[in-house]
């Protein structure tokens, strides 16, 4: 293959993932509250929800490094700008995206090397105190779910990483469903999971794939991006 470099002027695959879905369009069930105030624990609900990816934890440097390796050992290079334009974690957005033939980058080759990047470079996670604060306080009331598009074991690692893994997490990671978010299922089984009603659960989502995905799955959403979340 020959050694390519993509900026952010790349081919971008317009769905990004989503087909069937309606992508986010402004939250009118989303939720807002103040996160630095604890008594503002919304209690109403069963179990409070949080995606881990740029929610819980600060996994931009780690991730856009596991493509850009799992990339490069096939031959390819893109910036961190070209991936930021369209974020792209999946072999087959990754194709779409660069123009490649199907048989190019198996998902199955894709995945290991990302993941054996992504395992080497757990130091490069960071929490996000805002969320830790609230996972903690809605603890003391609720049950707590991680509901990613990323891999179960990798949050779980994650978790510990971030000195969350001391709390009662319900994980739900895209190899336990068959369809990842925008889908709802992974939201979905996690309620089924804690035997909770989704209009009982509260969701924490930082995409528009996330909150489509808790949102079509009944749940009341908060959109971390409009909170001071950071």
């Amino acid at each position: 293959m020959t050694h390519d470099t993509h900026d952010a002027t790349g081919t971008a695959d317009a769905t990004g993932g989503s087909e069937g879905y309606d992508r986010y369009d402004g939250c009118d069930t989303c939720d807002t509250y103040d996160t630095s105030d604890t008594s503002d624990t919304h209690d109403t609900y069963d179990v409070y929800a949080f995606d881990f990816d740029g929610t819980l934890a600060d996994t931009a440097d780690v991730n856009t490094g596991a493509v850009q390796a799992s990339l490069a050992a096939h031959g390819i290079t893109v910036t961190p700008a070209w991936l930021n334009a369209e974020p792209s974690f999946t072999a087959g957005q990754l194709r779409r995206r660069l123009a490649l033939p199907a048989t190019a980058l198996p998902e199955d080759t894709f995945v290991q090397e990302a993941r054996a990047y992504w395992f080497a470079h757990t130091d490069r996670i960071k929490p996000i105190a805002a969320a830790a604060g609230a996972a903690r306080t809605a603890a003391g009331h609720a049950a707590l779910a991680v509901v990613s598009a990323n891999y179960s074991d990798i949050v779980r690692h994650g978790l510990e990483v971030i000195g969350l893994d001391d709390l009662p997490w319900t994980v739900v990671g895209r190899d336990d469903v068959a369809r990842p978010k925008p889908a709802p299922d992974a939201y979905l089984h996690a309620a089924r999971l804690l035997g909770t009603a989704p209009a009982r659960c509260l969701a924490h989502e930082d995409t528009d794939e996330g909150i489509t995905a808790a949102t079509r799955a009944g749940m009341r959403v908060i959109d971390v991006r409009r909170q001071p979340w950071r």
